[in-house]
C-alpha cells in the first residue's frame, strides 16, 4: 500500500483596501439600510464628530433609524459619491446629495483601524440656485492620476497654507493658468480672510484633501478644500463650509 502526500493549498485572501472598505458601507449600510452590517464594518469604539449625531455605534444606529424613516427614492438612481481619496488611514468622499429636500455638498472623513471605520467626520453645505451654472461646487475631475507623486502634491499645499496664512502671498501665486474654482462664494481668494487652523491633510495622487478650522470674528467654522495638482501648481479647487454649533449631539467637536 502506497502512501501519497497530499499538497497542503494555503489560499491567502487579499485584505481589502481602506477605500473600498469605506465604499461597501456606503453602499450596504447607508443606502441599502442593511443595519445588519453595522458590526462588521464599524468598530465598537466609533469617534462620530458629526456634529448631530451622538457619539458612537449606537448613535450611528440612531441615525440610521432616522434616515430609514425618511421617503425611499425608487431605486437607486446614480450614486451621489463623486470622487474618493485616500492615505494611509484616512478615507475622504466628495458627496452630492439629496437631504430634507434640499441639495447638499458634503465630504466625509473616515478613519479606518484593523479594517473597520473607527471615527469619522463630515462638513456640509446646502446648494444655492447660483450653484446650478456649467460649474458646480461638485463636478469637475474626477480621476486620479495615479502617477502623480502624492507627497508632492501634498508639499505644494502644504506651502500654499503656508504662504497665503503666513506669509501673506496672494492664492493666485499658487495656481495654473487654466485654474478651475467651484467655489465662488467661498474660493481660495477668501481664504486669508481669517485665523485657519489645518487638521489633516489627505493626498493620493493629484488630488489633496485638507480639513481646517477656520475663525472669523467670534464664529468657527469647519472647512474642508480638495485641490487638483497639476505641473505643481493647484489646478482645481472645491470646497465646503459649515459653521460649527455651540451645542453638539457629544463632547467630540467638529475638529
Amino acid at each position: 500500500m502506497h502512501c501519497y502526500a497530499l499538497p497542503v493549498i494555503i489560499i491567502k485572501m487579499e485584505q481589502k483596501s481602506n477605500k473600498t472598505i469605506v465604499l461597501e458601507c456606503y453602499r450596504k449600510i447607508i443606502r441599502d439600510l442593511d443595519f445588519s452590517l453595522v458590526d462588521t464594518y464599524i468598530s465598537d469604539n466609533y469617534i462620530q464628530h458629526s456634529p448631530t449625531v451622538k457619539d458612537g455605534k449606537a448613535g450611528l444606529l440612531q441615525m440610521l433609524g432616522f434616515l430609514k424613516t425618511l421617503p425611499q427614492p425608487a431605486g437607486h438612481g446614480p450614486s451621489p459619491i463623486i470622487r474618493t481619496i485616500a492615505q494611509g488611514d484616512l478615507v475622504a468622499v466628495h458627496l452630492d446629495v439629496k437631504f430634507m429636500n434640499q441639495q447638499v455638498a458634503l465630504v466625509d472623513i473616515f478613519r479606518v483601524t484593523d479594517g473597520k471605520i473607527a471615527e469619522h467626520w463630515d462638513v456640509g453645505q446646502v446648494l444655492t440656485g447660483d450653484d446650478s451654472g456649467d460649474i458646480t461646487m461638485t463636478n469637475g475631475a474626477t480621476v486620479i492620476n495615479e502617477l502623480a507623486d502624492a507627497e508632492k502634491s501634498k508639499a505644494l499645499i502644504t506651502t500654499f497654507f503656508t504662504g497665503v496664512l503666513e506669509e501673506g502671498n496672494a492664492a493666485v501665486d499658487y495656481v495654473s493658468g487654466d485654474f478651475i474654482e467651484h467655489d465662488i462664494s467661498n474660493g481660495l481668494s477668501t481664504l486669508a480672510g481669517g485665523k485657519t487652523v489645518l487638521h489633516q491633510l489627505i493626498a493620493e495622487g493629484d488630488f489633496v484633501v485638507a480639513h481646517c478650522e477656520v475663525k472669523k470674528a467670534n464664529s468657527s467654522f469647519a472647512k474642508i478644500d480638495i485641490f487638483r495638482v497639476a505641473a505643481n501648481k493647484i489646478a482645481e479647487h472645491w470646497s465646503v463650509t459649515q459653521a460649527v454649533p455651540g451645542l453638539m449631539a457629544h463632547g467630540n467637536g467638529m475638529f
